[in-house]
C-alpha cells in the first residue's frame, strides 16, 4: 500500500507551525504575554522616544548581567556592561555602565575626544559598535569603545565641532557605576 502525500494536510501543518513560531516569539520578546487560560494578550507598545533599557536613574539590568558579574568576580577589572546616549536638557550624554568605578584619563584630539578606561573589558562584542548621534543635535558624529593595548579600553568620540566634555561618574543600582560624559548642544543645527 502506498501513501500518497496529501497537499491539504501539509499546508495546515505548516501554517499551524507558523502560527505556533509566531506566538513564540511574540512572547519571547515581550509583545505579547501568556494568561493562566492558555491565552495570550498582546501588549501596547511603548510611545515614542520611551525607553525602557540600561541608562542612568534606572534599575534595568544589562544583557548578561551574570556573565558580566562572573567576569568582575574573577579579576580586577572593570567589566563595562552597556554604552549609552541620552539628550539631556544641557545636550547630550553617553554613559557607560560598569561593573565597579572605572579609573579614567581624559585625551582631547583633533577631531576627536577619547576617555581611556582603565584596567577595563567588555563582556559582550555588541558594546563595541558605533553609537551613531549624527541625527541629534550634538557636537558629536558617533562614540564607540575600542580596545587600547591589553588591559585598556577607550570610549571615543568622533566630533563635527570642537567641543570639550564634562566626565563624571554616579552610582547606579545593584553596585554598578554610570561613567558619563557630558557634551554642550551643538553650536549649528546639522
Amino acid at each position: 500500500m502506498s501513501h500518497r502525500p496529501n497537499p491539504l494536510r501539509a499546508a495546515a501543518l505548516a501554517g499551524l507551525a507558523t502560527f505556533v513560531v509566531l506566538v513564540g516569539a511574540a512572547l519571547a520578546y515581550g509583545v505579547a504575554q501568556a494568561q493562566d487560560d492558555g491565552t495570550a494578550v498582546v501588549v501596547p507598545a511603548r510611545d515614542v522616544g520611551d525607553y525602557d533599557g540600561v541608562r542612568p536613574g534606572s534599575d534595568n539590568p544589562p544583557p548578561r548581567e551574570n556573565a558580566a558579574k562572573a567576569l568582575a568576580a574573577r579579576s580586577p577589572v572593570s567589566v563595562l556592561t552597556w554604552p549609552g546616549f541620552q539628550m539631556t536638557a544641557n545636550g547630550s550624554r553617553f554613559f557607560l555602565q560598569t561593573t565597579s568605578a572605572p579609573m579614567t584619563e581624559n585625551r582631547p584630539g583633533e577631531g576627536r575626544y577619547e576617555v581611556l578606561i582603565k584596567n577595563a573589558r567588555t563582556h559582550v562584542r555588541n558594546t563595541r559598535r558605533w553609537l551613531d548621534t549624527r541625527f541629534f543635535a550634538t557636537p558629536v558624529r558617533r562614540a564607540r569603545i575600542e580596545r587600547r593595548g591589553r588591559h585598556d579600553l577607550a570610549f571615543v568620540f568622533e566630533l563635527r565641532e570642537a567641543a570639550v566634555p564634562s566626565v563624571t561618574s554616579q552610582p547606579g543600582q545593584d553596585g554598578y557605576t554610570f561613567l558619563c560624559v557630558d557634551f554642550p548642544p551643538a553650536s549649528a543645527p546639522q
